[in-house]
This record gives C-alpha cells, structure tokens and sequence, in this order.
C-alpha cells in the first residue's frame, strides 16, 4: 500500500531565504518534496514582481512559489491582501499549512475564517514572551498544533502565554549531514583573507550591529574582540552576514580594524566555519541560533550567551563555553580559552558534532515533521472534523 502525500503549504513573513527561520523552511520543503509530497510556499512581497535570487533554490527543489504582502495587520493594503489569501486557500485546498512566523500566522487565521483547514501546524522561533493579544493566536483551537525549536521556546510560551504544553512540541531546527562535513577544508577561505593557518579566526555570523540595545550583542562581541586583540594580536575577525560597516569603522580601534575582515552575506558557510577556530554567539535573546548548530556540525566549538535554548546545545567544557549575556570580558575570557588551546578546542567540537548529529539531522528532523502532519491529520478527518468538509477522506491519496 502506497504512502499518503499531502498538499502542503509553507509560509514565512521573510521575502527571501537567507537565515533561521526561513533556511528552516527551505530545507523542511526540500525534503518533503523528495518524500512525494506536493509543496508550496508563500513569502512575503509584491505579486507580479520577479522572485529574488535567494528564492530560486525553492523552486529547483521543485516547490511552486507564491507571493503576497504578509505584513501586520495595520496596513492600507491588508484587507485586499486577506482577500486574496483568502481566494488563494480556497482555490488551492491544503491538507497541511505550515507557519514560520507570527506574522503570517496572524494573517492566515482571519483569512481563513469559517475554512476547514486539517492541519494548521506553527513554528516558533523566537525567545521574546508572548504578550496577551499574541498570545490568543496560538490558544485558538484552530491551531492544531506548535513546533518550538528548543525547549526553552516552549517553557517561555506556556509561561508567558498560557499556551497548553501537550499543544507544543520541541523540534530542533535541521542541518544537512552532506553539506556541513568537517573534513571540509578552510584554506580556501583563509588564503582568500589572507589569514595565516597559525593565526587563529575568530568568526560571528548574523546581524552584527554595534549598539548596546540590540539583542543579537554585536557591541559585546566588538568589546570583547577588543580586549582580544591586546592579548593575542595574532587573532583575526570574521563577521559574516548584515554588518553595519559604518558603525564599526567609527567604534572600534584601529587595531582592531586591521585584524577584521567583513563579508556581508555569504553562501559557503561550511568553508567559512571550516577555516574558523572559534564562533562567537552573543546574542541577548535567542531561541536557537542555527549558526551554532551549524558551527556544531562542522565540530568547532562555541562561545556563547547563557540565554535561553542555548544550553540546550552548547554544553559548558563539552562542545563550548557559556557565558553570562552582557559581559565582554567573559566573553573575552571564553575566546582566550579556547584560542589558547586547540587540542581541548578541537574536541570540544568533535563532540559537538556527534550532538547535533543526534539532534539536528534533517533528515530525522523532517520524519518528526512528517509524523505530527499525519497524525493531526488523521485526527482532524474524524469525527466532527470531517463533518466541517465532507467528502475529504474519498481524497485520493498517491
């Protein structure tokens, strides 16, 4: 007997595929469709408008995208734009829809109203508590379901939300065991930096700002890489990603600034972490950066932010050190530690790595996804539920 396949749709307020939430989503499709499952994804931007680049790999991987302004509801543009998605989930009728963010959740739920949808299913991502109104959106029995990617996620949304615990479930976010290898080589990279192979390099990737509000701690990095910098003035500074450059030319030391090196986005973040000692992670509020995960998978070690689902992976003197958020002498002290001794280092990575391929293989990652669309499914097209849309369990499955 052949295996069910599902019409699902995947959905993300972000317009391109570039980090967290999205990376998620993206390898979450690639492997479905792989699975015989016909998938969908709507992002956020213009209809009409030529797909940006970044979303070109959803389509190879055989996904059909769509798009539409998923913003907050407070928009000229919003009750045309729920019209349409609302005409779109009609015209297409979805056996699963799969949220990546709050805001597009928010738009689903009333563009939807009176629909039978068998499985709505959220991701959630983030460390921020819910607050009252947001919090409604994830009570509604018409979500069936949570995906926390740590089960620090989880404990914040029960607290802060009153969400029922039985209605989240803790997946951790994925990453591909062919892609992320650590055999891979960084001399590539290296020599393209023109870092020398004995000086150690220091990576961040992410949204690196230079001001102390910022939750991702970019201006405790820059402090802490300053204090670095005195002691081993062999170190180099990789940041990776959506660096304010004028910021940091206006912070930080000239001493400093001849040890950095700024690439903005990049696709070869393998060879990039290949070619590191170290990342940093010091960030303020995270539910589970996937740059240590994927740090993790290449069996470098971490030094991290004690905050939230970090702990969960970064385990202190077994894949990294934790330190507290907000302290770049710690920070600093975590780094020197680590630069300081590459045998103890490198181990720590190499167990770092048998954890994330214990917890975070995509593969494994997208059969926990699979397994809660079936069984939500199931439930939903029995009973009352199937009286909302009769004539769905005659669908014929291939």
């Amino acid at each position: 007997m052949s295996k069910k396949t599902f019409k699902i749709l995947l959905t993300t307020r972000h317009k391109r595929v570039h980090s967290g939430s999205t990376i998620q989503l993206y390898l979450l499709a690639k492997e479905l469709v792989k699975r015989g499952h016909r998938v969908q994804a709507l992002v956020n931007g213009e209809r009409g408008k030529p797909l940006r680049d970044s979303l070109l790999p959803l389509e190879q991987a055989g996904v059909k995208v769509e798009v539409a302004q998923l913003t907050k509801l407070k928009y000229g543009y919003t009750i045309p734009e729920l019209f349409w998605l609302r005409n779109f989930l009609a015209r297409e009728q979805f056996d699963v829809i799969n949220t990546f963010a709050g805001t597009d959740l928010s738009n689903l739920i009333p563009a939807s109203a009176g629909m039978f949808i068998p499985v709505l299913v959220a991701y959630r991502g983030l460390a921020t508590p819910l607050d009252f109104f947001n919090s409604i959106k994830y009570r509604l029995p018409k979500l069936r379901k949570i995906i926390a990617n740590s089960e620090a996620v989880k404990e914040i949304m029960v607290r802060s939300g009153q969400v029922p615990p039985e209605k989240i479930t803790v997946i951790y976010g994925g990453f591909e065991l062919e892609r992320f290898r650590p055999e891979i080589s960084g001399s590539k990279v290296r020599a393209e930096f023109s870092v020398p192979e004995s000086a150690p390099l220091i990576t961040i990737i992410g949204h690196v700002k230079f001001t102390p509000e910022h939750r991702k701690g970019g201006y405790y990095f820059w402090k802490a890489a300053e204090k670095v910098i005195e002691q081993r003035p062999d170190a180099r500074f990789l940041m990776v990603g959506k660096v304010d450059r004028a910021k940091f030319e206006q912070v930080a030391s000239a001493r400093l600034k001849a040890a950095s090196i700024i690439t903005g986005f990049r696709a070869d973040i393998p060879e990039l972490l290949a070619a590191s000692d170290v990342l940093v992670n010091s960030s303020m509020s995270e539910g589970m950066a996937g740059v240590i995960r994927e740090s993790l998978a290449m069996a470098k070690p971490v030094v991290a932010t004690e905050i939230d689902g970090t702990p969960e992976l970064v385990k202190p003197g077994e894949t990294g050190i934790l330190v507290p958020p907000e302290n770049p002498e710690a920070l600093a002290q975590g780094i020197l530690e680590l630069i300081g001794d590459r045998t103890r280092a490198a181990e720590m990575g190499r167990q770092g790595r048998k954890l994330v391929e214990k917890l975070c293989d995509n593969r494994e990652r997208v059969d926990k996804y699979e397994r809660l669309y079936f069984e939500e499914y199931d439930k939903a097209t029995r009973g009352e539920a199937y009286f909302l849309a009769p004539g769905l369990l005659e669908k014929n499955y291939e």
